[in-house]
């Protein structure tokens, strides 16, 4: 399951609920696994059990054996009855449960917010809301679990009675001696019992039933790599849209439309735009996380859906604006990639992320745990810790998805100045809302509404009509007051 889950498309792992998700591949597999290997075996138990008990008490006494199967009709009718009650109480449960370890998840993982609005109060609210509901769902399955079993109690206790009065007027008869009888009643339990747990059977069948159809539902899924490339290339950069156009299946509209644009190996590019303008959805389609519908996609003149997924994504590296951390050490986490990778390596892309500085006045240096989602470090320096993670490998594409956006502008022109003075040729494209990160690239390329405004450098941009020369001039008049601000400043301090 595992393993099926890691081979899910972007869409999947975008929009799946992870609390539901955990739920499934631990109670219903548990669930699931339990019986399997222990009711299976219950069930093989009883029907050796039955066979060989009445085989035997039908030597003794037939009277018995059909007194002890004549019940077996009603048993199975209030068994059918039972089970499809029960099961859509599972369904009900499972889904109650899968809702409430969503809250629990939802909460662990947004403590901050929970802390920063003082909002404890509202969130124990919704878990105890969410639990009593759990509760009652329950409540209510073990009524019906308690009056099928109790019905089959009395049934059984009544059968075994009936069964002892056949026995005591046999021996009056004197058709049984009192080791006969014995032994009969021996047998009865051989039969009465095992049907009995019948019932166990059938509420841990409807539990693994239900189970098994929620995993079902995952593995239904289809693998993103069911719809892969044959190629493998080794990548040097050349990349290029050609009517590229993208929309969503919940969307009537497109979200990219006829884009158009040539990136050339060794080039920085910059794509800038307004929020929804589809610079990430850009990002996603080249590393095929998401298929375009219409139009070309070409890395070095291959058209990009001939390419296998995997050795395309593992020649880019990519550093999102909000990336993620592991529950590790700082060398860990910048070294996930190769596990062999030299402490010199390390050190060099911390120094090129600009790094260096933050992790010698760490106590333990690079032995400094991180802590869950990287929760004990800055944003900016879980941004340089992902930038750093990128370099260690010679990627030749390098992918900056607003990944700068939480470091200064002073840290952002050091790690671009870094990135230049590589000793190895690489494509880079930068995702950015920053006018001062954009305008020192090759290329700038400007998104609006999903299609290809105006392409050039910043020199050319900023003096014709449109978005750029817009954003340039609010952010533009910023950068000049601030660095009018700092020279004030520096004569002051002289």
């Amino acid at each position: 399951m595992y393993a099926h889950i890691q081979s899910l498309d972007y869409k999947f792992h975008n929009n799946v609920d992870t609390g539901d998700l955990i739920q499934r591949v631990t109670t219903d597999i548990e669930t699931v696994t339990n019986f399997l290997t222990k009711r299976m075996l219950d069930f093989i138990y009883l029907i050796v059990t039955l066979y060989f008990g009445a085989y035997q008490l039908l030597k003794l006494n037939p009277t018995m054996v059909w007194v002890s199967f004549g019940i077996l009709p009603l048993i199975g009718l209030a068994s059918i009855i039972y089970f499809k009650k029960i099961d859509k109480l599972f369904i009900n449960i499972e889904e109650i449960e899968a809702k409430m370890v969503t809250v629990v998840q939802e909460n662990l993982s947004g403590l901050k917010v929970v802390r920063a609005f003082a909002n404890e109060k509202f969130e124990l609210s919704k878990m105890e809301d969410k639990n009593r509901a759990h509760a009652d769902a329950l409540i209510k399955a073990n009524k019906i679990i308690a009056l099928y079993w109790g019905s089959m109690d009395a049934l059984s206790i009544t059968q075994y009675l009936l069964i002892i009065a056949i026995a005591i007027y046999a021996v009056k008869n004197g058709t049984m001696d009192a080791a006969s009888v014995a032994a009969a009643l021996q047998l009865v339990g051989m039969l009465i019992w095992p049907i009995r747990g019948l019932g166990r059977l059938i509420n841990d069948f409807g539990k693994s039933l239900v189970s098994s159809d929620r995993l079902n539902e995952i593995y239904d899924k289809k693998s993103e790599f069911d719809d892969d490339g044959t190629k493998e290339i080794n990548i040097r950069g050349d990349i290029e849209f050609k009517n590229v156009s993208f929309g969503f299946e919940d969307s009537k509209t497109s979200l990219l439309k006829d884009v158009s644009f040539k990136i050339n190996a060794g080039e920085t590019v910059a794509i800038i735009g307004r929020t929804g303008s589809g610079k990430s959805t850009i990002i996603h389609l080249l590393m095929r996380m998401y298929e375009y519908q219409n139009g070309e996609i070409l890395i070095d003149q291959h058209p990009l859906k001939t390419l296998k997924k995997k050795n395309v994504r593992s020649q880019m590296g990519v550093v999102l604006q909000e990336p993620f951390l592991y529950s590790k050490t700082v060398f860990e986490n910048i070294a996930i990639t190769n596990k062999k990778i030299n402490n010199e390596r390390v050190r060099q892309a911390a120094t090129i992320a600009a790094l260096q500085k933050d992790i010698d006045t760490f106590k333990q240096g690079y032995q400094t745990v991180v802590g869950e989602k990287g929760t004990t470090l800055s944003g900016g320096q879980k941004q340089r810790v992902a930038i750093a993670r990128i370099l260690v490998q010679d990627h030749p594409v390098l992918i900056f998805d607003d990944a700068l956006s939480a470091v200064d502008t002073q840290t952002d022109l050091m790690i671009r100045q870094a990135l230049l003075e590589k000793n190895y040729q690489h494509t880079t494209i930068i995702i950015t809302h920053r006018i001062t990160t954009a305008k020192e690239a090759d290329k700038i390329i400007v998104l609006n509404e999903g299609r290809v405004e105006s392409i050039g450098t910043h020199d050319t941009l900023k003096n014709k009509d449109g978005l750029y020369r817009t954003l340039w001039n609010i952010q533009g008049k910023l950068e000049e007051e601030f660095e009018d601000m700092l020279k004030a400043g520096d004569q002051d301090a002289s």
